[in-house]
């Protein structure tokens, strides 16, 4: 039987950069490679797409091949620079089996999805709309889910310590993760907390 191709995306250009490797690392370490080829597709911290062969520590220098989403429309798939000439890697939800078996580099599904094609997780609006954490709470709210009281700060905003009952967490309302979080148990900590927030 064909393997499934698996296109696995990650990295990027945000602070969860790291985070999205070591995820990368998890499904390569479980993946079940009789069943599924894997695509391993880097995004650098600059924004740079790679075709490589996995997500290793040291992933960027390891056999990459620059590679950029196909812009045409009626090629959905992945453009990788091979000695000098790009080739196309298809993804091909519509397709069906048998003519996936006849191209090489056909994709049947990717972890993340942008390009119109089969793909693990949530859909693009709800992943975005959890990314920010208020929003994420208000729609949650209104579902009838209980959630606990939040209180936004902006960045130039003036903040009364003792507005607040203790203990309270900090959190960067859009980043995921752990990066930010403090745990405040005296108003005395609070403004060192929300300080570490402001440069995550």
């Amino acid at each position: 039987m064909d393997r499934l191709k698996v296109a696995i995306i990650f990295g990027g250009c945000s602070e969860e950069h790291p985070i999205s490797v070591k995820s990368a690392q998890e499904v390569a370490k479980h993946l079940d490679i009789e069943k599924y080829e894997p695509f391993y597709i880097g995004i650098t911290k600059s924004g740079a797409w790679k075709l490589c062969d996995g997500p290793g520590a040291n992933w960027e220098n390891n056999n990459c091949r620059p590679a950029m989403l196909s812009p045409d429309r009626s090629v959905h798939g992945l453009l990788v620079l091979e000695q000098g000439q790009y080739k196309t890697i298809r993804f091909g939800c519509g397709a069906s089996r048998s003519a996936r078996q006849t191209r090489r580099g056909w994709c049947d599904a990717g972890f993340v999805g942008a390009f119109r094609h089969p793909y693990v997780g949530c859909d693009i609006q709800s992943s975005a709309l959890c990314m920010d954490k208020s929003l994420a709470y208000i729609v949650a709210r209104n579902a009838g889910i209980a959630t606990p009281n939040f209180w936004i700060v902006t960045a130039d905003e003036d903040i009364d310590a003792d507005r607040l009952p203790y203990p309270v967490v900090v959190k960067p309302a859009r980043s995921g993760s752990s990066f930010g979080v403090s745990k405040v148990s005296r108003k005395e900590e609070l403004l060192s907390a929300v300080e570490n927030r402001k440069t995550v």
